[in-house]
């Protein structure tokens, strides 16, 4: 799920981060279980999704998917409205916004859901992990246009190792073993492959959109999964198209009768159904769901951005290599030679991913941090730089903060024109102390950089007080 809500301090003199609970709040033994815990929860919402497309079948997939959509709504608001009613959580001012860029979201995510219905009961649960990950190239690639942000070489090599390692997991099983086994149909792949470009464009629709307005998660998630669920419908006919739901296709005056052998395909009636817990599949599903991007955004608050890298990183494997394992129940799948490349491809992704994180962290940011040349040259500029606002983002945790805390430092370099780095100590992140790394030209020199250490207050002339690639504190 892609909706999220999100805050934004005002003011170009503080470009931090708000303020919350970080890693220093909490003892290590609960983040270690936090972090467990949404990996448990992590491994059994994708073999859950894909036991349930399974389970109901293509025919039925557009009912599943509508499924999904009508308890998220319910879930959401049982969580939401008591909110609104006993807490002041929600402001004047949220529900004052306008509806309009809930409905371009809730065409977008409707759009990503869609194309993953319809690939995910043919697409091989141990390739859907890596396929997922495409997502960050694709948002790389929509940012770039759409936000015009700036990305460095070791972001963009990373991203592109993971879009290699994707399709090193799904095109040799596609050539090799015909594209159409009992398990896996080529098309239906490129359907759930395809479903990450809409998934895109509504996460940096949201970015570009949402920045001047604190927004309640549960708020945005509600409104979004409303239109979602109504804005699918649009996407019936779709269903006569061959390979959108059936390999033939439905005829259109059939469409109706086969949305409701779903409905009893989940009441567990149609034959087709009897002796699969399909009623228990999607209502359970739809649960761990909420719970699993419920806590991936508790932990991208709480913990490190290096704990939020190692779920990711441990999450990745367990959960492409448990489709192989009995804990896999009915969604098992019996390792062959050609899985052997989805190991090569999990590889690849990691090493990208591994890659795209080092290259790519999140910055903090205050205008006291920036030498006094540069303020002059981008004082105008620097209340456009915000943190990432929360998001609900399942396919990748923590996705909308995947850099860490702070600034998008593609952004920041969008908006200073230079490279720029900050690094907390790992074993002490509630000091004061911290280094700053930034790269950038003396008038017609050629670029380089500088690297600092400090603390807080310091008198910011000092920044360039220095040689080029010395380290040394200042107070």
């Amino acid at each position: 799920r892609r909706p999220a809500g999100g805050s934004r301090r005002e003011g170009a003199a503080s470009m931090a981060p708000a303020a919350g609970m970080s890693s220093g709040d909490l003892p290590m033994a609960t983040l270690a279980c936090i972090m467990l815990l949404l990996i448990g929860l992590g491994c059994v919402n994708f073999l859950m999704l894909k036991a349930m497309y399974t389970a109901y079948g293509d025919q039925y997939a557009f009912f599943v998917n509508q499924g999904v959509n009508f308890l998220y709504i319910v879930y959401g608001g049982a969580i939401l409205y008591p909110r609104m009613c006993f807490t002041s959580a929600l402001t004047p001012q949220m529900r004052a916004l306008s509806k309009k860029r809930f409905v371009i979201m809730g065409f977008l995510d409707a759009l990503g859901t869609f194309f993953t219905a319809m690939g995910a009961a043919y697409t091989p649960g141990s390739m859907q992990p890596l396929l997922n990950q495409t997502l960050i190239p694709w948002i790389i690639f929509m940012s770039r246009v759409y936000l015009k942000k700036v990305y460095s070489s070791g972001e963009l090599s990373g991203a592109a190792m993971i879009m290699l390692g994707a399709c090193a997991s799904a095109l040799p099983q596609i050539i090799l073993a015909g594209g159409d086994t009992s398990g896996l149909r080529w098309y239906a792949v490129c359907l759930y492959a395809v479903s990450n470009v809409p998934m895109a464009m509504s996460a940096c629709y949201k970015e570009g959109n949402f920045q001047e307005n604190e927004l309640d998660v549960w708020y945005l998630t509600q409104w979004v999964s409303i239109f979602q669920f109504l804005i699918s419908f649009l996407f019936v006919p779709l269903l006569c198209l061959p390979g959108f739901g059936t390999v033939e296709g439905t005829p259109l005056d059939e469409l109706p009768g086969q949305f409701w052998g779903g409905f009893l395909c989940f009441l567990e009636t149609n034959p087709d159904c009897r002796g699969k817990p399909t009623f228990w599949l999607l209502i359970c599903y739809c649960g761990i769901n909420v719970m699993y991007n419920t806590l991936g955004l508790y932990l991208v608050k709480v913990a490190s951005a290096l704990m939020n890298a190692l779920s990711y990183a441990i999450l990745l494997p367990c959960t492409t290599l448990l489709f192989f394992t009995p804990l896999a129940g009915m969604a098992r799948e019996h390792f062959t030679a050609y899985n052997w490349f989805t190991v090569a491809g999990l590889v690849l992704v990691l090493a990208g991913f591994v890659q795209y994180q080092r290259h790519g962290r999140a910055v903090e940011l205050y205008l006291e941090d920036v030498p006094p040349e540069m303020q002059r040259k981008i004082s105008g500029e620097l209340a456009k730089l915000h943190p990432p606002q929360q998001s609900f983002q399942e396919r990748i945790v923590g996705s909308g903060m995947e850099h860490g805390f702070g600034l998008d430092v593609a952004e920041v370099r969008k908006v200073l024109g230079t490279e720029w780095q900050l690094v907390r100590p790992l074993l002490d992140p509630s000091t004061s102390a911290h280094s700053h790394r930034y790269r950038h030209a003396h008038e017609d020199a050629s670029e380089h950089w500088h690297e600092v250490e400090h603390e807080h207050a310091y008198d910011p002339s000092l920044d360039h007080a220095h040689g080029h690639g010395q380290e040394h504190p200042h107070a």
